[in-house]
């Protein structure tokens, strides 16, 4: 559930405040500042979880050592081309914690092609970053 709230409080819902008749004045209010508050990050699609990043293997049979990212979001129209959340609820250590953003930069750093003939290369660009997306979407 961590994940999921976390990809709730980024998106930000706007509550309707027509579905808050006859609701107590603290709701209604608490609602009115969600309603007024700064808009949030991409949509629900702009969101995939458990995505794996393959430093060997393939996409959908990544090698032991890989790094799998709690949150992938892709949202452009939100200047949000690509990011990675690593979600704790304090039940790992910070040196397990540590050690998944070694895996992500040898994800970025691996120099190899997938099944599908896709180089992938040291440096993202923007058409692997929209493969990400095909692929988070997938």
């Amino acid at each position: 559930m961590t994940v999921n709230e976390t990809v709730i409080a980024l998106i930000r819902p706007k509550p309707d405040l027509d579905l808050m008749a006859g609701e107590p004045a603290e709701a209604v209010a608490a609602a009115q500042v969600a309603v007024d508050a700064s808009k949030g990050i991409g949509t629900v699609t702009s969101y995939a979880t458990e995505v794996a990043l393959p430093v060997k293997g393939t996409w959908k049979n990544p090698a032991i050592g890989s790094a799998c990212a709690d949150v992938v979001v892709i949202a452009p129209d939100d200047d949000v081309p690509l990011l990675f959340i690593e979600v704790d609820n304090c039940t790992e250590e910070a040196v397990v914690i540590a050690a998944k953003f070694d895996k992500y930069a040898r994800f970025f750093r691996r120099k190899e092609e997938d099944t599908d003939g896709i180089e992938i290369c040291e440096r993202r660009n923007d058409s692997e970053t929209e493969f990400l997306v095909r692929l988070a979407r997938s």
